[in-house]
């Protein structure tokens, strides 16, 4: 054979596989929002939600499944025009600000920005996968159920189940291919102190130690959500980064254009319900410890706080409020508790509220549990409530109502809500297979395609029926889990029964940084740590079995309360030793003095906290944030892990290592009350005393018991209050505009009634302020909106941070106004005034 001849059939060979190439992709169908296709047995569809959200689906199935999709939300927003056209071997679709390349080959997508610049890119040799499973049905053998005691309770366990097999679906893959030089964040929290997930595995499944968030975004400005409810895993490594669901019908996934990173959770937001909000005294103090035992314990706590003149909003009943062997019961005991509506009168009096724990499994003892158990509203061995039908839910949150609820109950805590956690027991030696056994007890427990949803059902349930029974009072509702629309039920998780380490304390700030990067915005923790104490299970784990009587456990308990007041809920509990700020110490030593300054600092800063709420409704706003967020490209911020940003320029960087006393109040020698904080670029200011430092470095900042490191970036506007013992202590007190010099900035203050859901009405006002640096000029902009209630005139009083000069005090009717500061005064050394203590 000539070589002439070679090259034609090997030419014919390359043509012959270019054109099967191009009809790798078949029945392609154009629709006016997307493009549907088929790949060998699969089909596809890519549909725009908005201009900057795109929806993809994957099925074997013959047809789409119409099974519940729970986080969704309704999207208002449409796309505009739709266009399609070929480019280099793909199909393009395109809106007016993202583009989906298909590839005409294997049929994997590659999404770019309106410049077409690619942003993320599915595996081009195998961009998903499916495998056959087998899903079944479980139920507790009832011969085999016991009586098990675990740090959550007297709990039923099945020793066996009785399984059989209800349908068929798929274990789905997604495989994408991420940039090396792209930081990722989200999924939730775990154990871990991970903040950026890049080279990382995780098994994703809710835990008493977890929560599963099935969002990531990227400092390239983009966001992914996985529409699925099974156990999940994601890796990233050598060969790309995948995402498994372990029960699926359709692999689903929604891409999300920022452009920004706090532009993808606001396109979050609209896909999974924009966040509510709670009422003003729920970002106050909230004191809280397992437990208060009688109801006179509970108010008379509430007396010592405003005796001391300590502020407090919340105050907190724990478990075991019922019967001793009724476990779960919304029954109180009424020898403890024989007066519930004088107890929350009592506290209502004192100008605070009430938070009481309710839990999903409750006891047959008692009447609640008894018409759950025998009107077949309980599912798996445990058992628990089955809130995905909500006549289940119905039922329960009507005896909730009718035990609590109606004798003045303010919020609630729905602790429990995995709610199977099976490796949660009293073996000294977590399991190797934790994560297996962990699974497959949730499985057991409830529909394996759903298991990751119980706590997101359970809170749109508990919504919708407090908002029939209480109209006009906003939801409060600690959960131990979560999902994406949880956020849009008044939720606010926290991370589980941790325990009383520095390294623990450390892991915790990565937590719930990572949490809000997953999306949801309302995320706290056990201040102080659930467990002080090291005792028989793994879980209890804590370095001070003296509790607060150790120096060294106050030290740890200070600087977690500091961090805390930070925190969009700002709550101390724990088991092991009181948590009440007295037991510290006496008025006038270190640790009680700044855990009390730390209290007072959060009151302050409500005028702050509560306009950033709004924002994090009407814009998809986050409260806390990595670093990255807003420094996406300095690669010194990727995973910078112990400091954190609070709304839009303040930065909290947390000493989380001890440097007075280790455990057993043994003193540390020589050691420098200092830390390094790393300042990205631009100009930073001291919160405490004002001086004004260069960014773009690390810098060696005082760290005494007496205060956290706080910097805030210039451009900022800060809002401040004055020191008050409850949030509407004083609603006409004037409100400090603190200015940070430097730069240009934009401010939005929000304000509404502080109750109830006019807020989402429209029921508001906003005060967009803008400071000129080079003019010295703010100008405050003319208000918009109403509420019922809204005060027309309001006194500011505006200070430049390190300046020289009077405060100018302005009094505002809703008319615009520019307030001009000398422009021709000198720099001060020191901030004047610089923040100095409850008032300044």
């Amino acid at each position: 054979m000539t070589r002439r001849v070679v090259r034609a059939l090997a030419a014919c060979v390359l043509i012959l596989c270019q054109h099967a190439a191009l009809g790798a992709i078949r029945d392609v169908h154009e629709t006016a929002r997307g493009i549907e296709y088929r790949v060998d047995d699969t089909r596809l569809k890519v549909t725009f939600v908005t201009d900057r959200i795109v929806h993809v689906a994957a099925t074997r199935n013959e047809d789409w499944s119409s099974a519940a999709h729970p986080m969704l939300a309704r999207v208002a927003e449409r796309p505009g025009p739709v266009v399609a056209s070929d480019e280099d071997g793909a199909r393009v679709v395109r809106s007016a600000q993202v583009s989906v390349a298909v590839n005409r080959a294997t049929g994997a997508l590659e999404f770019r920005d309106a410049a077409g610049a690619v942003l993320l890119r599915e595996d081009a040799a195998a961009p998903r996968a499916f495998e056959r499973v087998a899903v079944l049905e479980s139920a507790p053998d009832p011969a085999t159920v016991s009586i098990v005691k675990t740090v959550d309770g007297d709990r039923q366990v099945a020793g066996q189940y009785v399984q059989k097999k209800d349908r068929d679906a798929w274990k789905a893959t997604a495989r994408f291919r991420l940039r090396d030089d792209e930081g990722l964040y989200g999924l939730g929290f775990d154990e871990t102190a991970d903040l950026d997930l890049r080279g990382k595995t995780k098994r994703l499944y809710q835990h008493n130690l977890r929560i599963v968030i099935p969002f990531v975004v990227s400092t390239r400005g983009y966001g992914v959500l996985f529409d699925t409810y099974s156990a999940m895993t994601f890796d990233d490594g050598k060969a790309g980064t995948a995402v498994t669901s372990d029960v699926v019908d359709d692999l689903d996934y929604y891409f999300i254009l920022g452009p920004s990173m706090d532009g993808a959770i606001a396109g979050y937001r609209q896909l999974t319900g924009a966040a509510s909000m709670l009422p003003r005294w729920a970002y106050g103090y909230v004191q809280s410890k397992e437990r208060y035992k009688t109801q006179d314990e509970v108010v008379d706590t509430v007396k010592a706080f405003r005796r001391r003149r300590i502020p407090l909003d919340l105050i907190v009943q724990d478990w075991n409020y019922w019967t001793p062997d009724h476990w779960g019961s919304p029954v109180p005991e009424a020898a403890r508790y024989p007066d519930l509506a004088a107890m929350t009168k009592g506290v209502h009096d004192l100008n605070a509220h009430v938070m009481i724990s309710i839990w999903p499994n409750p006891s047959p003892l008692d009447a609640p549990g008894k018409e759950l158990k025998e009107g077949g509203y309980l599912s798996g061995g445990t058992p628990y409530v089955d809130f995905f039908r909500p006549e289940a839910a119905a039922v329960y949150f009507r005896n909730v109502w009718k035990y609590l609820g109606r004798y003045g109950i303010d919020a609630w805590w729905c602790d429990s809500t995995e709610p199977e956690v099976a490796d949660w027991t009293w073996d000294p030696k977590r399991s190797d297979r934790a994560d297996e056994i962990n699974v497959a007890g949730l499985a057991r427990v409830m529909d394996p395609q759903y298991l990751n949803a119980y706590a997101l059902v359970d809170a749109q349930n508990f919504m919708r029926n407090w908002r029939r029974q209480a109209p006009d009072r906003r939801l409060v509702n600690l959960t131990r889990s979560a999902y994406p629309g949880s956020q849009a039920a008044g939720a606010v998780a926290w991370t589980g029964d941790i325990a009383a380490k520095w390294s623990v304390f450390a892991q915790q700030v990565a937590a719930v940084q990572r949490y809000s990067a997953s999306g949801n915005p309302y995320v706290t923790f056990d201040i102080g740590a659930f467990f002080t104490a090291r005792g028989r299970p793994w879980f209890m784990d804590g370095d001070y079995d003296k509790g607060a009587a150790d120096l060294g456990y106050r030290e740890l308990y200070t600087r977690w309360l500091q961090f805390g007041a930070f925190l969009p809920m700002f709550r101390s509990h724990g088991t092991d030793t009181p948590r009440e700020p007295w037991h510290f110490g006496a008025p006038g030593t270190p640790f009680y003095d700044a855990i009390v300054a730390a209290i007072q600092l959060r009151y302050r800063l409500l005028p702050a906290i509560y306009a950033q709420a709004g924002l994090v409704h009407l814009r998809g706003a986050s409260f806390i944030r990595p670093v990255a967020f807003a420094f996406p490209d300095d690669p010194r911020t990727r995973d910078l892990k112990t400091q954190m940003l609070f709304g839009d320029g303040i930065m909290v960087s947390p000493v989380t290592a001890p440097t007075y006393y280790a455990a057993g109040s043994t003193p540390i020698e020589g050691a420098a009350h200092t830390r390094d904080v790393y300042l990205p670029a631009g100009t930073w200011f001291d919160f405490w005393t004002g001086e004004r430092l260069d960014g773009g470095r690390t810098v060696t900042v005082a760290a005494p018991i007496s205060r956290i490191p706080v910097h805030v970036k210039a451009g900022s506007i800060v809002p401040m209050g004055p020191a008050v013992q409850y949030a509407s202590e004083r609603p006409d007190a004037p409100v400090e505009l603190r200015i940070y010099p430097g730069a240009d900035g934009d401010y939005t203050y929000y304000e509404d009634a502080g109750e109830g859901w006019g807020y989402e009405r429209g029921e508001y006002a906003l005060t967009r302020m803008r400071w000129d640096d080079a003019a010295r000029k703010l100008t405050i902009g003319a208000r918009s909106g109403t509420f019922p209630g809204m005060k027309t005139r309001r006194r500011f009083k505006v200070v430049v941070v390190g300046r020289d000069g009077k405060p100018a005090d302005v009094t505002y009717d809703g008319r615009a106004v520019i307030v001009a500061t000398s422009s021709t005064m000198a720099p001060a050394p020191v901030a004047a005034p610089p923040f100095s203590g409850p008032e300044s």
